[in-house]
């Protein structure tokens, strides 16, 4: 009974942690739900209103480069495109470790070899993998960081077939819940230090003094299409 007494406040101490922990992790999983939907939106926005122009003028440029190339076949010097390439380089991640880092954050939650004797869980992660390593091949963080948020993904992460709740230590939930507060947390920051993150920042604030900066950014290219254009017509 002494020993009960004794141990009493420090299993007490971390039920209170994992409620905490946990309702930690729901908050900020939501929160990165919201963030992937708001950019989402953004991202559609920004290729109806900015993006298809910018592949327009990239275009005429292209053609234009062309022209003056067969004009001049003795200049080695390469055309450069002097366009806002932001919408473009999402395809490709600014810096090869913060996907390597998303990556690794997936498998350690949801390697194969966690999975047990289960052969049903195992197919499951090695799905899960095969996508995780497509997107890594590709480059695409926001795909990593979209199966890091989704809500079964997580959720399976807690527990395996070989070991329920009720089985499992509180030591042991509370180093998983953890594990997995700080895998979204990571995934949070990475969106709010992508550059097309920031842009949107910026365009949100302008929007809150009444700027459209979209749409001025639009009207500035459109400018320059139609100096393109007008460049363009002049090789007949």
């Amino acid at each position: 009974m002494t020993g009960m007494t004794l141990h009493q406040p420090d299993f007490e101490t971390e039920i209170s942690e994992l409620l905490r922990l946990e309702n930690a992790l729901s908050a900020r999983r939501e929160e990165l739900a919201t963030l992937q939907d708001e950019m989402r939106q953004f991202r559609e926005r920004y290729v109806e209103i900015v993006g298809e122009r910018l592949a327009e003028l990239a275009e005429v440029e292209r053609r234009i480069a062309a022209i003056e190339k067969l004009a001049s076949p003795d200049d080695e010097t390469q055309a450069t495109d002097e366009v806002d390439n932001d919408f473009f380089s999402q395809r490709t991640p600014k810096e090869n470790s913060s996907v390597r880092k998303l990556f690794w954050s997936i498998a350690k939650l949801f390697h194969p070899d966690f999975a047990g004797d289960d052969t049903d869980e195992r197919e499951r992660r090695h799905a899960i993998m095969a996508e995780a390593s497509c997107a890594y091949q590709e480059g695409d963080a926001e795909r990593l960081t979209a199966l890091l948020s989704d809500d079964a993904f997580l959720s399976s992460c807690v527990s395996t077939s070989s070991e329920t709740d009720d089985e499992m230590t509180l030591a042991r939930r509370l180093s998983r819940v953890r594990e997995q507060l700080g895998t979204v947390e990571y995934g949070i920051r990475r969106i709010k230090q992508d550059g097309f993150y920031q842009m949107k920042i910026r365009v949100d604030d302008d929007a809150a003094r009444g700027r459209d900066a979209l749409a001025e950014m639009a009207a500035r290219i459109n400018k320059n299409i139609f100096q393109a254009r007008l460049k363009l017509d002049q090789f007949g």
